[in-house]
């Protein structure tokens, strides 16, 4: 990847279709994944069972980058917005902001912080 906003939206790109060979990918073997309020998931099968888990909630998912603040390709940080829907049918958007790390064009850290997702007026 040339950018850390082309490696973040290919991972989320890959998130979005359930492609979990193509998100971790995007992070190297030993990645750790900081989710807020959870313990911190370090490896490739760590960061699997942490997504199934997600997966499982939200069956559905949709994202957009709202804003993007970059240090080179070393680190940068985004606010983004969730359209979610759960295995009921519910619909429901999240916002939040993920902090990357990226060595050798792959993520090493990944501080996922995010509001509680509301359900969706549209």
């Amino acid at each position: 990847m040339n950018s850390a906003r082309a490696l973040q939206e290919s991972a989320w790109d890959a998130e979005c279709r359930h492609d979990l060979d193509g998100l971790l990918a995007h992070f190297l073997p030993d990645a750790t994944f900081y989710a807020y309020g959870q313990p911190p998931q370090r490896g490739h099968e760590a960061i699997r069972r942490m997504t199934e888990d997600f997966y499982r909630s939200f069956p559905e998912l949709a994202i957009d980058v709202l804003d993007e603040w970059t240090n080179g390709e070393s680190s940068a940080a985004f606010e983004f917005r969730a359209r979610l829907k759960d295995t009921t049918g519910a619909r429901f958007t999240l916002d939040g902001v993920i902090l990357v790390e990226i060595e050798d064009g792959k993520f090493k850290k990944v501080r996922y912080y995010e509001e509680a997702p509301v359900p969706a007026t549209d």
